[in-house]
């Protein structure tokens, strides 16, 4: 099961104080209207397992088409969903799967749009599950637009983080749309172009292993490859990195080592750009505290597998954090080798401008003394590929 990030209240809280526009056909911007989540509540008594997944959906569901304002509602269902925690909160992101694509369906929802309906939020969560299943119920419209079609409208986000999420569910929706087969559906996102081609591919690799389980109204057609170092090995190099990534997260070894420095026997026998993506994917599930995490990264024996583990690094946690927090996490690159070091704060200022919107290479890497020039040329990359991100 993904785990997801946790976002600080603080963050959503400021976008809640927004005025968000309605839906297309409301042309005026209204207040978020406040949403009643007392039927939501109940689902804990609606048995077990399954049972309460599937309430937690239609309750949802009902709330966010009775606002007539996903975008609005989306925002306060994260705030919701973080204040209960549990299953929820846990469970939230790909319980919007089922949400956002049923959605979709209900309001016939095509391209035109589409991004008055997207949550004004940079939630990892109930938000972006969202999102990616309400752009995956597009379906042949979405093959209709063709790339340029389809880049306009994840372009047309107003940050850098709902770009990615976007482009990252165009990869659920070429799945969906192509019958969860891989081949086409990689062609599409290559045909989406460099800067975007491997963010798809991460959302592609993500519905294979939602399908393989059985997950997210999700089934495989064929024969699956049920081993991520045989499904890797088989991808262009720009996909790579994500297929690593989705594999471990959504696959998780049987037994994770205790020890950091423990990790890279995961991806003993791979090498260069495969074992790169094995090591990045093993700190993903080695743990969530993002300074616990860049410590055990830099006490890996090599340099290369020190930098490739940055990648599994969750800054993304850090989101609404003081800039001091963000700083303080660059600043644990100086534990690492001379030859990693910035590397290491390259990659976090990449990560790091994407969770703040944008703010981070004005406010933060000119504080992060002998790594500022590195972090800088991170965060001035940060509209490139993403590859490892969530």
């Amino acid at each position: 099961m993904l785990r997801l990030l946790t976002v600080v209240a603080v963050a959503v809280a400021a976008a809640l104080g927004v005025a968000l526009p309605a839906r297309a056909a409301a042309p005026l911007q209204v207040p978020a209207a406040k949403l009643d989540f007392s039927g939501v509540g109940l689902c804990e008594e609606a048995g077990g397992g399954q049972a309460v997944r599937v309430c937690y959906q239609r309750k949802l569901l009902a709330l966010i088409e009775a606002s007539r304002d996903p975008a609005g509602a989306l925002p306060q269902v994260d705030l919701y969903a973080h204040s209960v925690g549990g299953a929820l909160d846990q469970e939230c992101h790909i319980l919007m799967h089922w949400v956002g694509r049923q959605y979709g369906v209900d309001e016939r929802v095509g391209f035109a749009g589409l991004q008055d309906l997207l949550p004004r939020s940079n939630d990892a969560g109930c938000s972006a599950g969202f999102a990616h299943g309400l752009i995956s119920s597009l379906g042949k419209d979405l093959l209709d637009q063709g790339p340029k079609g389809a880049l306009a409208a994840c372009r047309a986000a107003t940050t850098r983080y709902r770009r990615y999420s976007c482009v990252h569910g165009l990869g659920h929706a070429y799945m969906r749309a192509y019958d969860e087969t891989l081949e086409p559906t990689l062609a599409a996102c290559k045909a989406l172009g460099p800067a975007d081609a491997a963010d798809c591919a991460a959302g592609a690799f993500h519905d294979y292993w939602l399908a393989l389980q059985g997950a997210d109204r999700a089934k495989y057609p064929g024969q699956p490859i049920s081993s991520p170092r045989a499904l890797c090995a088989r991808q262009p190099a720009w996909a790579v990195r994500g297929c690593w990534y989705r594999a471990l997260l959504e696959h998780p070894p049987v037994k994770i080592p205790d020890r950091a420095r423990d990790l890279p026997s995961l991806c003993a026998g791979l090498a260069k750009l495969q074992r790169a993506g094995c090591v990045a994917g093993a700190m993903v599930v080695w743990g969530d505290d993002p300074f616990r995490q860049l410590a055990g990264c830099a006490a890996l024996a090599a340099a290369a597998d020190a930098v490739a583990c940055v990648r599994g690094v969750k800054g993304q946690v850090l989101a609404g954090h003081p800039v001091a927090d963000l700083v303080r996490l660059v600043a644990g690159c100086t534990a690492f080798t001379v030859a990693a070091r910035e590397p290491c704060a390259r990659w976090l200022g990449t990560e790091l401008q994407v969770v703040t919107d944008g703010s981070f290479l004005a406010e933060g890497c000119a504080a992060t003394g002998a790594l500022a020039a590195a972090c800088a040329a991170g965060a001035r990359a940060s509209e490139g590929a993403l590859e490892t991100f969530s």
